[in-house]
């Protein structure tokens, strides 16, 4: 799970808990703190683990309760209103071809990356699909998988992933390069009275 969560040790027996932890009964406790998706300011909630403390059941745990706030895109349709999206609230996009198809799930390291970076830039991901041959196209994008980064005002590339190992580090400055480094927390044009999520 490196790269993907991040896991911290607590001494119980080394002074006062930080408040946010709770109450201890017993250890080994296992907590995850979760960022709210109705929270800008990526405020946390506590999920307690009470499974067996195998391998396989903590992953699962921790899998299942990654928060998601990539883009996926499967039209143009939809590649124009996360665009119009991005430009609403002033954000750089990083547009991710990649060769998964409509059905398959988010990878962990994606969602991941658009948790750390929540609110600094769009992770948008443009399948592999006839539907999205011409976003790729548009791109000048033949080779899987490429990452770009794009103003929230220029359809044009500002740099470019591509031909390289995509290593969770390279894809994590990769990312970083692109993404502003002050969080968005309101929508400049707060006035169209729209509820919509980052």
């Amino acid at each position: 799970m490196k790269h993907q969560v991040r896991v911290a040790y607590v001494d119980t027996e080394g002074g006062p808990l930080p408040s946010a932890i709770g109450q201890i009964q017993g250890t080994p406790t296992i907590r995850a703190f979760v960022p709210k998706r109705s929270s800008a300011r990526n405020e946390k909630q506590m999920l307690s683990y009470d499974s067996a403390r195998e391998v396989g059941d903590l992953v699962r745990f921790a899998t299942a309760n990654m928060p998601n706030y990539v883009e996926r895109v499967a039209s143009e349709a939809e590649a124009n209103a996360v665009a119009a999206k991005a430009s609403r609230w002033g954000l750089p996009r990083v547009l991710v071809f990649s060769n998964k198809g409509p059905g398959a799930s988010t990878s962990n390291l994606l969602k991941a990356l658009s948790s750390e970076f929540r609110r600094r830039v769009l992770i948008v991901e443009v399948r592999k699909h006839p539907r999205t041959d011409a976003i790729a196209t548009e791109h000048g994008v033949d080779t899987l998988p490429t990452l770009l980064c794009l103003n929230p005002t220029s359809p044009t590339p500002t740099n470019r992933f591509q031909g390289k190992d995509p290593t969770p580090g390279r894809l994590s400055t990769f990312v970083g390069k692109c993404a502003l480094g002050k969080p968005v927390l309101s929508k400049p044009d707060a006035d169209q009275g729209t509820k919509e999520e980052l």
